[in-house]
């Protein structure tokens, strides 16, 4: 009864209860609350190059979406599984970790998998793909066996991120709308799960002005340069007017600095159906 009425709360600004004491996860919890994709084996181990997935919904659909990325992509499973078994989609779920989605060379096992991913997405033919990509300081890029500066390397991660944009077009048959990029969420600057438990009975203590790194984000400047994707911002519900909450509505909201909860991601489907309504 609990977990059935913070859902329906869905993402409004209510800041819910007073203390940490019922919360959902609990914060000393919420790290490993990261959803059905984890415990499936959706996602793909540091060491594979396989574009191994998982199938949720329909199995047999004419419809398939893909969601496809690294661990920012991961955190949008289970808005997307509510999506595929109300409309009757085949979902196709792939992940790894911190492996750079955008066509550019970074780490060779990482490209292998890239590679093999997009070839997969290339020959699902699928009717949309949503993606999303952690725009951080993590992927800093070599060249010529030189590490480059996050900012260095920030240009060719627009050209090499707008590239994968263009084949994930050409997979849904260039039409627009079909490409969904989910842009990547404003950031915390302290783990509020943590803060959470710091101040268990003030919780609005840990509510936080969120922020970008490398702002605008590679993800939306790639999108800006080909036609036809759409760019939908979960920060827009997830941080109203960027002001955070740690906790709304009985949720813990932010499991990390960079990655919402699975139970709180699990809120935003009736949102994000919205947001990507041109697939019946």
């Amino acid at each position: 009864m609990l977990l059935a009425s913070l859902l329906a709360s869905g993402c409004g600004s209510d800041s819910g209860p007073a203390t940490i004491a019922d919360l959902a996860p609990a914060p000393d919890a919420a790290a490993d609350d990261k959803g059905p994709a984890i415990l499936d084996g959706c996602r793909s181990g540091t060491v594979h190059t396989e574009a191994w997935a998982c199938v949720y919904g329909d199995p047999a659909s004419e419809k398939t979406v893909v969601l496809w990325g690294d661990s920012h992509a991961m955190q949008f499973t289970p808005p997307l599984i509510e999506l595929a078994d109300r409309r009757g989609w085949r979902l196709l779920a792939m992940f790894r970790g911190s492996c750079l989605t955008a066509e550019v060379a970074y780490r060779p096992a990482c490209d292998s998998w890239r590679a093999n991913a997009l070839d997969r997405i290339e020959r699902e033919r699928p009717e949309m793909v949503v993606t999303a990509t952690d725009t951080g300081n993590g992927y800093a890029l070599w060249q010529r066996g030189v590490r480059l500066t996050r900012a260095a390397s920030e240009p060719l991660l627009r050209q090499g991120y707008a590239r994968t944009l263009r084949r994930l077009k050409r997979a849904t048959g260039g039409r627009t709308g079909r490409v969904v990029l989910l842009r990547d969420l404003l950031r915390a600057g302290f783990r509020p799960p943590d803060c959470l438990l710091d101040h268990p009975e003030d919780l609005p203590a840990c509510d936080f002005k969120g922020f970008r790194k490398n702002p605008p984000g590679f993800d939306l400047a790639a999108a800006r340069r080909v036609g036809g994707v759409k760019v939908v911002d979960p920060s827009e519900v997830v941080c109203p007017a960027g002001l955070c909450n740690s906790a709304r509505n009985g949720i813990v909201v932010y499991r990390d600095t960079t990655h919402i909860s699975a139970t709180y991601a699990a809120t935003l489907a009736g949102w994000l159906g919205e947001q990507v309504d041109s697939l019946p």
